[in-house]
């Protein structure tokens, strides 16, 4: 059992060290609310580059279904620059038959088949004349027909050199168009990788602030409780001090009780007069 002093002097140990542990506590507590703050930071940042990461992301599809349907549209051009190049060989080798003819006046030809015609009609010719201009009619009509039938052929010709000229200029410009579509593409695609990276590296700060919090919050809770039996230990030094003193001052009037009762004898034996007190203390009856 410890004495008075002894009592004293772990009763300000131990008020020292919960004073301190309390002044940790507030301290980490402090870092706690900090830690979480960064924490919270952290969160905000990478919730603004999960927005962004999904507004690329749909950026980069609307590019690339844009790009497809131009690389669809440049193959239905291909293919019809391809279908105009086969037209345009099959008719070249239909005019080269009928070079002869594309010099050919049609409008004199026209007026030589009239005036034959005319000649049939109105005059009256032997029979052998009449079948020979018959036979320079159906010649002539033979040229007239290949005539009219190479300046069709030319025209096609010149209306299809013509779309394949146009096909081509939009065939350059689907080119243009999907190619700066693919560098689009491209450069979405690489910011999309640095920002999941970015992502990545502020989830693994918001995981390692986590485990400091958690660390943290571990010592926090450390403390608390040594601060608690701490607590339980000082109540129960003060509960033994106020014991020992009481224990003192009982021993004390104790002694004084003992000291007056002696008194009181003697001067019983003495035969001198005792006061009311000093009867009640002969008798037992002290209210010390």
């Amino acid at each position: 059992m410890l004495n008075e002093e002894e009592l004293l002097k772990k009763i300000g140990d131990v008020r020292d060290q919960i004073k301190q542990l309390k002044l940790q506590r507030a301290e980490i507590a402090g870092k706690v609310r900090s830690l979480k703050e960064e924490r919270r930071e952290l969160i905000d940042k990478i919730k603004v580059l999960k927005n962004d990461l999904n507004k690329l992301r749909e950026e980069l599809s609307r590019l690339k279904e844009e790009r497809q349907r131009l690389v669809n549209e440049r193959r239905d051009v291909v293919r019809r620059i391809r279908d105009i190049k086969s037209e345009l060989f099959s008719k070249k080798e239909v005019l080269n038959t009928l070079k002869d003819h594309e010099s050919v006046s049609i409008s004199k030809i026209r007026m030589k088949i009239d005036r034959l015609e005319w000649r049939i009609i109105t005059e009256s010719l032997p029979l052998e004349e009449e079948n020979r201009l018959v036979k320079e009619i159906a010649r002539l009509e033979s040229i007239l027909e290949n005539a009219l039938r190479a300046r069709k052929l030319r025209n096609e010709y010149n209306e299809l050199r013509a779309e394949l000229k146009s096909l081509i200029i939009e065939l350059n410009s689907l080119n243009s168009k999907i190619g700066d579509l693919s560098t689009k593409i491209d450069r979405i695609r690489s910011e999309i990788g640095e920002l999941k990276k970015g992502v990545e590296e502020l989830r693994e700060a918001i995981n390692h602030k986590s485990s400091q919090i958690r660390e943290t919050v571990s010592t926090l809770v450390g403390l608390t409780s040594k601060i608690n039996e701490l607590s339980d230990e000082y109540r129960k030094l003060q509960e033994n001090l106020r014991e020992v003193r009481i224990a003192k001052k009982k021993a004390v009037e104790e002694r004084i009780l003992k000291k007056k009762k002696e008194l009181a004898e003697r001067k019983m034996r003495e035969g001198r007069r005792l006061t009311l007190e000093e009867l009640k203390i002969l008798y037992g009856e002290s209210d010390e």
